[in-house]
């Protein structure tokens, strides 16, 4: 891009990754307009961390009107749009497919379909946040950027269809939409039901935490800062790229990361559970991928940022800042009574 970026729009930046990246861009001179539907799984606005309350908008929108859409995108002028809008979580694609698919792909191609009208006259770029899992699993060696697409549950199917969409937009309609497939994250804001904080809370309660299977399945974890500083990073270089893979390279089992957590809160005296009490192995999920594991040569070698947190360092933090953030839990254990989900038998 040629036109330094003062605007950014981003949506779904009530989410996860959408707050910790709201809040890292807001400490810099941007001017921030979020659009969110405020799901259960989104953090409330005064949780927000915004360095600039002045340059900060929020707007409640859930992307299903087109021309609210196209409306936001021409009052507000953005040079740049970062898209995490989606629902997010395995077992709920597997309880309900069809919200899961519908929900994702329409969103997506309102935004997109809105984007490619507002850029004919406005120079801007998309960034549409995605995922490792529409490589699907894989048992050795490292997804890039040119393998096929291979999703395994209807969330990573979802997430496949909107990258292909975004393709085809590029394709037919000369957009400028880049697509990022991101490792799992963990760190502040993730609700309870994703793996690290289930594990986190059910040790602080004393209880042992359930773990899928018997836990050998491997995923790359990258704490949600880095990921963060990596986004803005990636939607600010001029490097000629469709997509792109974004990952830390540390890749462990579930029941090293269980192990790890437990250590860390044993150590703190976070928790009275023992060796032989804190987990429980539960029936595992449907098409559970058993490995992801991304090729970032194309980030390491083009983009100016290195993704260098310590993941015991990192999970000791995040768990520190659950302990913290006590009025945050709160909020969401009012939406959240950790049920489990997603078994179809």
């Amino acid at each position: 891009m040629k036109k330094k970026i003062k605007k950014i729009l981003v949506t779904g930046g009530s989410g996860f990754i959408g707050t910790n990246f709201i809040n890292l861009i807001s400490k810099k001179n941007y001017t921030i307009f979020n659009i969110d539907k405020l799901s259960y799984i989104s953090s409330e606005e005064k949780f927000k961390k915004i360095k600039n309350p002045k340059k900060y908008f929020f707007k409640k929108n859930n992307l299903s009107n087109i021309n609210e859409i196209f409306n936001c995108l021409n009052f507000f002028k953005p040079n740049l749009i970062v898209n995490f809008a989606a629902e997010s979580h395995v077992d709920r694609s597997i309880e309900d497919p069809l919200y899961f698919i519908k929900n994702n792909i329409e969103s997506s191609l309102n935004l997109f379909h809105s984007y490619a009208q507002y850029s004919k006259i406005n120079e801007a770029r998309l960034i549409h946040v995605s995922t490792d899992e529409v490589y699907g699993s894989i048992s050795k060696g490292l997804s890039k950027e040119t393998d096929s697409y291979n999703p395994s549950s209807p969330y990573s199917a979802s997430k496949a269809s909107q990258d292909l969409i975004a393709r085809a937009f590029n394709t037919t309609y000369k957009t400028d939409i880049r697509v990022i497939n991101l490792s799992n994250n963990y760190g502040p804001y993730q609700f309870p039901e994703k793996f690290i904080p289930t594990l986190i809370f059910h040790f602080l309660k004393n209880r042992p935490a359930p773990i899928y299977g018997r836990g050998e399945n491997i995923r790359e974890w990258t704490h949600v800062e880095d990921s963060s500083k990596a986004i803005l990073k990636t939607s600010l270089s001029n490097k000629k790229f469709f997509n792109i893979n974004i990952g830390s390279g540390k890749k462990v089992s579930n029941l090293e990361i269980a192990k790890t957590i437990f250590s860390i809160m044993k150590k703190r005296k976070l928790t009275s559970l023992t060796n032989q009490n804190y987990l429980k192995m539960v029936k595992d999920r449907p098409g559970h991928d058993i490995r992801y594991a991304l090729n970032t040569k194309l980030f390491r070698e083009n983009i100016n940022y290195k993704i260098d947190k310590n993941l015991k360092n990192g999970l000791n933090e995040t768990i520190s800042w659950y302990i913290n953030n006590n009025s945050w839990l709160k909020s969401c254990l009012k939406k959240y009574k950790f049920n489990r989900l997603g078994l179809i038998d």
